[in-house]
């Protein structure tokens, strides 16, 4: 039995890791980190009477991972009530609104390990936003995608609780921020996903602003399990004038 033991032992070691059978090495793979890097671009068009409009395309790339994605997004969002609290005005209509309210539609391809995906997308957001601080913003968001993935349907329901802080430096404005978002997958009847995402947004005037972040998301039924995500979008904004 201690001969066992120890041979149990062995077979763990580092030393031999890779002879272990198949079963182990695809979970070390589950069990690994990935990085990569997530470039977007948004245009966010504000309409008459606090509807907006937001288009969006953006791409993951994996970093010696065979892994890639990308996607377009177009979506129309409602604004309701005005927050009235005095604060920096936000370059974001959406962030100078209580609640706000969307509807839209992704497209998704997904490239990984040789094996493609194509993803059509309905989803469904609320965002409620509160202001306990003139330079605090706390917001909600409230996801739900209706998804088919190579045709077959399945439910994802998004929960992102959100902090931002605006600071203005000698007229130099930005904007730290930190959020936590967790995944509810319906076909798998479990939570199985969490990101946490710190990040700053740097806006200039009122055309267009650039956020840039880092994400670490884990996901204990994907493969692999964990990435370490950097990410940079431009936000442009476009304002009815009448």
């Amino acid at each position: 039995m201690a001969a066992a033991s120890v041979l149990f032992r062995v077979f763990l070691g580092p030393s031999l890791l890779l002879i272990l059978c198949s079963d182990v090495s695809a979970q070390s793979l589950a069990d690994s980190t990935e990085n990569e890097a997530w470039p977007e671009a948004d245009a966010h068009v504000q309409l008459p009477s606090n509807w907006r409009l937001l288009s969006f395309a953006g791409l993951e790339q994996a970093a010696g991972y065979p892994f890639q994605q990308w996607y377009v997004a177009t979506a129309i969002g409602r604004q309701l009530k005005p927050i009235s609290k005095p604060h920096l005005l936000n370059i974001d209509p959406d962030k100078e609104h209580t609640w706000l309210l969307g509807v839209g539609y992704e497209y998704l391809r997904t490239t990984q390990s040789g094996n493609v995906k194509n993803e059509n997308r309905i989803t469904f957001d609320m965002t409620p936003h509160f202001r306990p601080t003139s330079r605090l913003l706390l917001s909600d968001r409230n996801w739900l995608e209706l998804r088919w993935i190579n045709g077959k349907y399945s439910t994802t329901y998004r929960n992102q609780p959100s902090l931002e802080r605006d600071f203005l430096l000698h007229g130099f404005r930005f904007t730290p921020y930190g959020t936590f978002e967790i995944f509810y997958d319906g076909d798998k009847h479990s939570w199985d996903q969490e990101w946490y995402t710190a990040g700053i947004e740097w806006p200039f005037k009122r055309t267009f602003m650039l956020e840039t972040y880092y994400r670490r998301e884990h996901c204990s039924t994907c493969v692999p399990q964990n990435w370490n995500a950097g990410g940079a979008t431009l936000h442009f904004y476009f304002r009815n004038t009448k």
